[in-house]
């Protein structure tokens, strides 16, 4: 069986909240609802640690081969939706995005914000 248990609302970036997910009797502690460009979907927990070079690297914790991966994912975002998660975070989450195209624009005046707001920095998620 697969499920969500202890979801908290939590945003910054690209992350809606955290969960616990049960898997076939495990339970497995620090799992993310993310938003991105695709639309929601769900990571594992990862754990920080350098790589050769010294360079901060995430390495995840919990590995499936890829359709079962898949399979877990779409469950888990079903059951969110399901359970109203995703759409009250939808609505805490919504706020005007900048137009990348040619510069940031103010989305009311359609004014060229560059020269006061930095590009956004490249998230690896």
């Amino acid at each position: 069986m697969i499920g969500v248990l202890n979801y908290k609302l939590f945003q910054r970036g690209s992350v809606l909240g955290f969960f616990d997910l049960r898997y076939h009797g495990l339970v497995i502690k620090g799992c993310r609802l993310m938003i991105g460009q695709n639309g929601y979907w769900m990571a594992f927990p990862q754990k920080e640690g350098t790589d050769k070079d010294g360079k901060t690297q995430y390495y995840d914790q919990m590995y499936l081969n890829k359709p079962e991966a898949d399979h877990v994912r779409r469950l888990i975002v079903a059951e969110l939706e399901a359970q109203g998660f995703i759409e009250h975070a939808t609505k805490q989450a919504q706020r005007p995005k900048p137009q990348p195209s040619n510069g940031f624009r103010h989305p009311d005046t359609g004014e060229d914000l560059s020269d006061y707001m930095p590009p956004p920095d490249n998230i690896p998620y």
